[in-house]
């Protein structure tokens, strides 16, 4: 038998009970006609489960679930005050049995005997499921009659009700997950060999002479298919080691059904009304981290209840709605994590605090300022609760929130405003996160860029010496190989193919790069302790060859890009432009980046239409157009082009899935320069292809009078890079694309 016989019920019924506790909660707050139907259907799953596992009494709880909701449902009406309160009991009454099961948690004292029972039960011969009689009987035991439920909650029970355990399923198997990523780092290490055979046939190829020469074209197409396979199959086992670690990994939004019950629980004993939101959820931390803090932040909250909010006839007095708002938000910063409880309660009484300090001997507090308060406020042994109960009155809550800040290595901040609330910081480091960001690259440099962090990317931005023009707005610009090398930035650096907009700690700047690879989710390491710190690095990621690439800090980004020195303009380098036109998003991205790690720049269209005002706007060296568009296709738009006398020597090459005799024939005949196939596609011999006609198309125009312009170079009384400024909301659409 397994050593945890128990392990996948616990996942289960945790998350059933969640459900529950959820729907419980949502309906004290608004009508909910569908509550009962919803809730047998939880209870009867768990109930099933329970009894597979012959733990005969959270069966027995789940049925006086079912017993309760039963005359209910088929009746239409919805359970009352009292009937939400006897759900939610026997809710917990389940949740602490389930904890009592988890060897690795500590045991509830409540929960204790009755899990030794279930337990015993489960070893003993398989038993029935209880009876109705049983449950019902299950059910008095654990629910409070009508009247009981009606009046207020025994306030000690606010304050002693145990913080519901986090569902860690990373902590249930750690071997496993230890296994798995050794086992991807084994097979990532396979990998050597495949580079090794593709250098060997590339210097294969390299070596031909004479008659052997026919060999070349076929040792290219394989020399390209173990690159590109081997490319494919390293980045495909970067994102499975890294979804094998974020299985340790709990998002945020586990910490939302707790508080919000601790925000009803502390309101229903205050006899006041108040809601709890939670925003940032996406954020991922350990599970440990997370349930470290969970203690912390339900303090918070009944500290927001006992000092913030007002009651409701207060709150009316005070032009304010009767339900008070408990709003806690989880933004990353850097390598850390800030939590922001705030509440749109009375504020802070700082005159009661300055004489509570008084009346306790702290002469000080006399001479202190608003500020000096609030900071002697949060080393705890002060309150200003109007009465001693269990959620107020002894000046402790705070001291739990400051010890868990102590203990983490985190910093606590308050701030308050007389009648419009308080908002309390925790801010805490955390050892791996995980995020979604973007890798950018720059003169042999990569990194990643916190994506949430990223307002808009720019192609070609217009630069005013050392600032990217954005609209009416002039932005710093920090070129990526200044921020990883400094001092080695190239001219090319300072003008760069792309710039991301960055927004973080209210200010904006632009980064500088020139390649955009892609979009991912990331596991975010600490820097190695023997690293000097530095505010522009939040972490390390690993790449497929296990080596660190920097996770950049948005916040220190922009406030290096402000202090920046301003350089003279460096002009734009001179270099072959390209025009790709296709509908797919996906095309179009994979092309750009093959053409801008080859040296050139691009310009993207998304329909031949798009594409054809920008071939009259500017002189193109070479035109890849897709064939299959809504509208005007490929073959209409080279026939156009072949037309026009200011286009018709530009080269145009037809880029398409289509590979029939008489389509190459067509694009043959309406004057194409050459024809790919997507499925047929080899990257070694696509880059030779537009390498030849952009050195026809320069030899062209060199040799035509008065032509101008060099082939690719913009005239800057009509700039086009407002028309191809790509949103953040687009960059995310491409996930799969820039990926691939």
């Amino acid at each position: 038998m397994a050593k945890d016989p128990y392990r996948f019920f616990r996942v289960e019924a945790r998350d059933l009970l969640r459900q529950m506790s959820e729907a419980v909660l949502a309906a004290e707050h608004g009508p909910a006609p569908d509550l009962p139907a919803k809730l047998l259907r939880l209870a009867h799953t768990l109930k099933g489960a329970a009894s597979v596992v012959r733990l005969p009494e959270i069966a027995g709880q789940a049925h006086g679930i079912e017993d309760l909701l039963t005359p209910l449902r088929d009746s239409g009406t919805t359970p009352d005050r009292a009937g939400l309160d006897a759900l939610l009991m026997l809710i917990d009454a389940a949740g602490d049995a389930i904890t009592a099961l988890d060897p690795a948690a500590p045991v509830p004292a409540a929960a204790t005997a009755s899990a030794t029972a279930s337990t015993s039960s489960a070893s003993a011969a398989p038993k029935p499921s209880p009876t109705p009689a049983v449950a019902t009987e299950t059910f008095a035991n654990r629910a409070p009659s009508a009247e009981h439920a009606a009046s207020r909650p025994d306030k000690s029970a606010v304050d002693d009700a145990p913080i519901p355990a986090l569902p860690d399923i990373s902590r249930q198997s750690p071997e496993e997950l230890d296994a798995i990523v050794a086992h991807i780092a084994q097979t990532q290490g396979e990998l050597v060999p495949l580079e090794r055979a593709a250098a060997m046939v590339r210097e294969l190829r390299l070596s031909l002479e004479g008659a052997q020469e026919s060999l070349a074209g076929p040792l290219a197409r394989i020399e390209d298919q173990l690159e590109r396979g081997t490319r494919q199959l390293g980045r495909e086992l970067v994102a499975l080691r890294d979804s094998a670690e974020q299985l340790r990994l709990v998002p945020t939004s586990s910490l939302f059904p707790p508080l919000q019950r601790a925000t009803r629980d502390a309101a229903r004993s205050q006899d006041k009304q108040a809601r709890f939101e939670g925003l940032g959820g996406d954020v991922k931390l350990e599970g440990e981290v997370l349930n470290a803090l969970l203690g912390a932040l339900v303090q918070m909250v009944r500290n927001a209840l006992a000092h913030g909010i007002e009651t409701p006839a207060e709150r009316v007095a005070a032009g304010k709605s009767p339900q008070g708002r408990i709003t806690l938000t989880v933004e990353r910063r850097g390598r850390d994590v800030l939590f922001r409880c705030e509440d749109d309660g009375a504020g802070l009484d700082l005159d009661a605090v300055r004489r509570t300090a008084l009346a306790k001997g702290l002469g000080d507090a006399a001479m202190l300022d608003d500020e000096g308060l609030i900071e002697r406020l949060l080393r705890g042994g002060l309150s200003t609760a109007r009465r001693v109960d269990a959620l107020a009155g002894r000046g402790v809550g705070m001291d739990l929130v400051r010890d868990t800040a102590d203990r983490l290595g985190g910093r606590l901040t308050l701030r308050s405003r007389r009648g419009e609330g308080t908002t309390l910081e925790l801010l805490v480091p955390v050892q791996i996160a995980a995020l979604r960001a973007i890798q950018v690259g720059s003169g042999g440099l990569t990194a990643w860029i916190p994506l949430d962090a990223v307002e808009c990317v720019l192609q070609r931005p217009t630069l005013n010496g050392q600032q990217i023009a954005l609209r009416d707005e002039l932005l710093p610009l920090l070129p990526l190989t200044e921020v990883l090398r400094p001092g080695s930035a190239s001219p090319e650096a300072l003008a760069p193919r792309s710039a991301l907009v960055l927004r973080a700690g209210g200010q904006r700047a632009a980064l500088g790069v020139e390649a955009l690879d892609g979009i991912a989710v990331v596991v975010l390491r600490p820097p190695p302790a023997l690293l000097p710190a530095s505010p522009l690095i939040a972490g390390l990621a690993l790449d497929a060859a296990q080596q660190p690439v920097p996770v950049l800090a948005p916040e220190g980004l922009t406030a290096a890009a402000r202090r920046a020195r301003p350089r003279a303009a460096v002009p734009a380098p001179r270099t072959g432009t390209i025009l790709v036109i296709d509908d797919s998003l996906t095309t179009r991205m994979l092309e750009q980046s093959i053409l801008e790690a080859a040296g050139y720049r691009v310009h993207m269209a998304a329909c031949a239409e798009d594409g054809l005002e920008a071939a009259h706007r500017e002189r193109y060296a070479l035109i890849l157009v897709d064939v299959e568009m809504p509208g005007m296709d490929g073959f209409e738009f080279v026939s156009r082009i072949r037309q026009d006398a200011a286009l018709r020597d530009v080269p145009a090459v037809l880029v398409t899935s289509r590979n029939a005799p008489e389509d190459l024939a067509r694009g043959k005949a309406v004057g194409a320069d050459g024809y790919i196939v997507k499925g047929e596609f080899a990257q070694n011999e696509f880059l030779a292809q537009v390498a030849r006609l952009v050195a026809r198309s320069a030899s062209q125009d060199a040799s035509t009078p008065g032509s101008g312009a060099a082939p690719g170079t913009t005239s800057r009384a009509n700039p086009a890079s407002s028309a191809l400024q790509t949103s953040t909301s687009a960059s995310r659409a491409a996930d799969k694309g820039t990926s691939s």
